[in-house]
């Protein structure tokens, strides 16, 4: 369970400033800062706040928009990807709002695939096409694993913008197949294993519910007898980020949530460039037809009870998109800690403002 503590002995980061820095930035001569430190004990993920760091000077700077180098799209191969994309030895999956293709500069095997939106601009996506993204990205999962059952290692990756990673500005995810698990997919398996063998009766996914509920971080949606978690996490890899806790890709619960996540940092917090990762998905061969779906059993208001791991979707805001900085520095590359320039309580709001637009 996610534990707080302070970075130093007391409240404060006490330093002295130069009568020319306190004119400039308009600190006191004697400026405390508070900085407290969030570190998941089970993960060993960490996160250091300081409000302050919100004043950072730039001077590194860019347009301050998302520019599209592709004339709106008319020299955009995604929107031509009839054409302009390669298919999967299994075919191509097609919904009304997105479809599938496979990725022709792989990074993983024996799949690596593309699911893409029709539409072209990547932070304008509704429910129903968000929905039909997932759907399809399940469904390619489906037929990858069918088509190599040695391949057990899946994950979903959506890259949004050029700082977040992505190469295309036309809204896509990447889905991979791999035959060798992936190390942050694997640190979640076996710590959520160790975990629950060194506390009898204890289960970290539930757990991780009620630390975000305790601190006033947490939202739940049920639909009938399916059930979804999002929270604004308490130890973010990455500044704002946002936790969707669920049963499936195909979901309902999760598939509102994750929405409602997107658009609380796209059109409450300003955010235009992201990831999403998606932990724990399923793929035909991990399915147990004798065993409830997980989505049936999590009727726990503390998300436990489920037949398999639920799925995490892990989004964050990869910085301003004016700027040039990059927002990964040496203390993630080499000491394997994140800062969180913004404080989780006000992510959350801003989620909680959105689900009362619904």
């Amino acid at each position: 369970m996610p534990s707080a503590h302070l970075a130093t002995n007391g409240p404060s980061a006490v330093h002295r400033v130069t009568e020319a820095l306190s004119i400039k930035y308009g600190m006191d001569a004697d400026n405390k800062q508070q900085v407290v430190s969030v570190t998941d004990r089970v993960l060993g993920t960490q996160v250091w706040y300081n409000a302050e760091r919100g004043r950072k000077p730039q001077s590194f700077t860019e347009e301050p928009n998302l520019a599209d180098p592709t004339d709106g799209g008319r020299t955009c191969d995604f929107c031509q990807w009839r054409t302009l994309t390669a298919l999967d030895v299994f075919g191509r999956i097609e919904r009304t709002h997105a479809i599938s293709a496979s990725n022709l500069f792989k990074y993983c095997q024996p799949f690596h695939g593309l699911v893409l939106f029709r539409h072209h601009d990547p932070l304008k996506f509704s429910l129903p096409q968000l929905s039909d993204l997932l759907q399809v990205a399940e469904e390619w999962f489906e037929r990858a694993s069918a088509a190599q059952p040695s391949a057990r290692h899946p994950f979903f990756l959506w890259n949004c913008g050029p700082r977040a990673g992505a190469s295309q500005f036309h809204g896509h995810a990447q889905v991979a197949l791999s035959q060798i698990p992936f190390p942050g997919c694997e640190a979640l398996t076996v710590a959520a294993e160790r975990y629950a063998a060194a506390l009898p009766g204890a289960d970290y996914y539930g757990d991780l519910i009620r630390a975000h509920r305790a601190a006033g971080l947490m939202h739940e949606h049920a639909l009938g007898d399916k059930r979804a978690w999002c929270y604004a996490s308490l130890a973010p890899t990455k500044d704002m980020e946002l936790v969707v806790q669920g049963a499936s890709l195909g979901c309902p619960c999760f598939q509102l949530l994750l929405h409602t996540a997107l658009r609380a940092l796209i059109d409450r917090l300003g955010v235009a460039t992201f990831n999403v990762g998606i932990f724990n998905v399923c793929c035909s061969g991990d399915r147990n037809s004798s065993a409830p779906d997980v989505g049936a059993t999590m009727l726990a208001a503390d998300g436990t009870g489920y037949s398999r791991p639920p799925i995490l979707a892990r989004i964050v805001s990869r910085g301003k998109s004016s700027s040039r900085a990059s927002d990964y520095g040496g203390l993630e590359v080499f000491g394997k800690a994140s800062i969180g320039n913004t404080d989780p309580y006000r992510v959350f709001a801003a989620l909680q403002a959105q689900l009362q637009s619904l």
